[in-house]
């Protein structure tokens, strides 16, 4: 894994290279480029990157993320999610801003309400009505 000094959430500083394979949970603080696989959990508030060459098989919770790769699993994404030409996403995706471009493909469902604003209401009218 490549590792330089970076100063925003948005700069991708990391790089998990082609052939190398992680498997289990990562967190990072600021950006990621995946070219080899990743399997498991990811978790940040930053902006993770699938280049060409990667493979990630995981539940995501990001801030932002791009794909140029192959994504299989669920993205919970809190700004944006860019699926480019050559990506491939096969799985659920939550977030409020969805960009998929001409060529890419996408087999899963989309969610692109506020989840979090989705789950306080259920959780207040399940509270209101135990009130009762």
């Amino acid at each position: 894994m490549l590792f330089k000094k970076g100063n925003s959430k948005n700069e991708i500083i990391s790089l998990l290279g082609k052939g190398a394979e992680m498997t289990g949970e990562i967190s990072f603080t600021n950006g990621l480029r995946v070219e080899g696989t990743v399997k498991g959990k990811v978790r940040s508030e930053a902006t993770l990157e699938i280049g060409p060459e990667g493979k990630v098989d995981a539940e995501i919770n990001i801030r932002r993320i791009s794909i140029n790769g192959e994504f299989h699993g669920v993205i919970h994404a809190s700004d944006r999610v860019e699926i480019h030409k050559d990506g491939k996403v096969f799985g659920d995706i939550y977030s409020p801003c969805l960009i998929i471009e001409s060529g890419a493909i996408f087999d899963g469902r989309c969610n692109m309400s506020n989840e979090k604003k989705t789950t306080e209401i259920a959780a207040e009218g399940n509270a209101a009505g135990k009130a009762l």
